[in-house]
C-alpha cells in the first residue's frame, strides 16, 4: 500500500511533457519489465530524464506506461531504442535560405532502427504553419515533384494559360472586344503597342499559377510528407527526418497511429491519405529584373541559354523584324530594362509595317504564335530538369512565390506540428 508520502509525491509531480515521454517509452522499450535501474539502461540519458517518474514501486503509472508503451513498440520495430529528440539538427540550405535558420528541433523523437516521430494523443489536430516555414515547406515539396518526375501536369496547365492570356490579349485586341471595346483612337494606338508589354502577361500568369499548383496531388502529398518527415528541411543523411509516425495513447497504453512513410520516390499509402486533409495558397509576384541586354548587347550576343519569357520575346521580336545589334547599342538599348527594349521595338514595328502599309493586328497574331511555339519548347526542357524544374520555369516566367500558407488538419496536423 502506498504511504501518505507517495500520494504527496504524485499529487505534487508535474505531468510528463512530451520529451520525458520519449524518455520513459524509451526506458521501458529497452528495459522491459519494471523495476527499471541505471544499471540495465541501453540509454542512459534518457533514463536519468525518466527515472523521476519511475520509481521502483510497481504501482506507479508511469511505469505501466513505460511498460506497456515499450511492448507496443516493439511489435513495430526493432533494435536499441535511443531518445533523440532532445537534440537539434542542421537545417537543408533551402530551409536555411528563406527562414534564416541554421538548426531546429528534428522530426525524429526516437532512434531504433527505425527513426519515428512520437506524438501523445490529444495534441494539436491542427497546424498552421508560419509565413517562412510554409515557403519553404512548399519549395521544397517543389522540389520534390520535380525530382519525382511529376512536374508535367503543372507544366502543362501552365503552358495552357500562357497560351490562353496571350490569346485572349490578342483576339480582344483584334476584334476591339473586352478592355478594348471603349477606348479611344489614341488610347488603341497606345495599348497595341503595349500589348506584349510583360507587366500584365506576368500578373495574370502569377494569379494562375496558386491555382494551378492547388490542383496537382503529387504536389499536397509532398507538403505532407516534408511537413510530417523533415525531409527537405534537414540536411541531407540527417538523422532528424523521421521514416514512421506513431501516435500513443498514454491512458490506455495502446498506439493509436503507426504510419511508415515511406520513401521520398515511394510515399506511402499513409501519406497520400493525409493529403486530403491538407490545404495551402501561395501567392506570386514578378521578379526584380535588371537591364536586360548589357552584356548581351556588347558582346552583340542575345541568345538565351537560361531562357526567359521576357528574354524570349526580344529574341522573337529581333529576328522576325531582323534588327541589328549594332543599332540597337547605338540606339542606347544596352541601357535598357527588359520591358523597355519590347516596347521600343514593338514600336519600331508598328511604324514599319504602316509604313508598308501591312496589318499591323496580322502581325501581332503571327509573332504570338511564335512565341507560343518558343516558350511550348521550353516547357519541354523544363519537364526535364528533376527538382530545379520549378525553379527553372519561375526564373524562365520571371516570377518569386512571395508568401505562402499550409494548414494541416487531423492526423497530419498532429506530427507536423513539431
Amino acid at each position: 500500500m502506498r504511504s501518505f508520502k507517495q500520494f504527496e509525491n504524485i499529487l505534487t509531480e508535474a505531468t510528463p511533457t512530451g520529451a520525458d515521454y520519449e524518455s520513459i517509452i524509451t526506458v521501458g522499450y529497452n528495459q522491459g519489465k519494471p523495476p527499471y535501474s541505471s544499471s540495465k539502461a541501453k540509454d542512459s540519458n534518457a533514463f536519468s530524464s525518466a527515472n523521476k517518474f519511475l520509481p521502483k514501486d510497481k504501482e506507479e503509472p508511469y511505469n505501466d506506461t513505460a511498460e506497456n508503451l515499450g511492448i507496443k513498440l516493439r511489435s513495430i520495430t526493432s533494435g536499441k531504442m535511443t531518445q533523440y529528440g532532445a537534440s537539434k539538427d542542421k537545417l537543408s540550405p533551402l530551409w536555411n535560405q528563406i527562414t534564416g535558420k541554421n538548426v531546429d528541433t528534428p522530426k525524429t523523437d526516437v532512434l531504433t532502427k527505425d527513426r519515428i516521430s512520437l506524438k501523445k494523443k490529444g495534441g494539436s489536430q491542427l497546424m498552421s504553419a508560419s509565413r517562412k516555414e510554409a515557403m519553404a515547406t512548399l519549395m521544397g515539396a517543389l522540389e520534390m515533384v520535380g525530382e519525382n518526375k511529376k512536374m508535367s501536369s503543372i507544366i502543362k496547365d501552365i503552358d495552357n494559360n500562357f497560351t490562353k492570356f496571350l490569346g485572349k490579349s490578342i483576339t480582344s485586341f483584334k476584334d476591339k472586344e473586352g478592355e478594348f471595346a471603349d477606348m479611344s483612337a489614341t488610347e488603341y494606338k497606345k495599348r497595341s503597342d503595349e500589348l506584349l508589354g510583360a507587366s500584365q502577361m506576368h500578373t495574370d500568369l502569377s494569379k494562375s499559377i496558386n491555382e494551378t499548383l492547388q490542383k496537382d496531388n503529387a504536389l499536397k502529398q509532398s507538403i505532407v510528407y516534408i511537413a510530417t518527415t523533415g525531409y527537405k528541411k534537414f540536411a541531407s543523411g540527417s538523422r532528424g527526418i523521421a521514416n514512421k509516425l506513431v501516435e500513443f495513447d498514454p491512458a490506455k497504453g495502446i498506439i493509436t497511429h503507426n504510419i511508415d512513410t515511406g520513401s521520398p520516390t515511394s510515399i506511402s499509402s499513409g501519406i497520400k491519405s493525409m493529403a486530403s486533409a491538407t490545404t495551402f495558397y501561395c501567392a506570386f509576384k514578378t521578379s526584380k529584373r535588371n537591364p536586360y541586354s548589357t552584356l548581351r548587347t556588347r558582346t552583340g550576343k542575345f541568345e538565351e541559354h537560361n531562357p526567359t519569357l521576357n528574354g524570349l520575346i526580344i529574341e522573337t521580336l529581333i529576328k522576325d523584324l531582323n534588327v541589328d545589334t549594332q543599332w540597337m547599342l547605338s540606339e542606347g538599348y544596352a541601357f535598357f530594362d527588359d520591358e523597355m527594349i519590347i516596347e521600343n521595338l514593338l514600336s519600331k514595328a508598328a511604324s514599319s509595317l504602316k509604313s508598308l502599309g501591312r496589318s499591323v493586328k496580322n502581325w501581332f497574331s503571327n509573332i504570338i504564335s511564335k512565341i507560343v511555339e518558343g516558350a511550348r519548347k521550353v516547357f519541354k526542357q523544363i519537364v526535364n530538369l528533376g527538382k530545379r524544374a520549378f525553379e527553372a520555369l519561375s526564373n524562365f516566367l520571371g516570377i518569386e512565390m512571395t508568401s505562402a500558407s499550409v494548414r494541416f488538419s487531423g492526423v497530419a496536423g498532429t506530427f507536423a506540428n513539431k
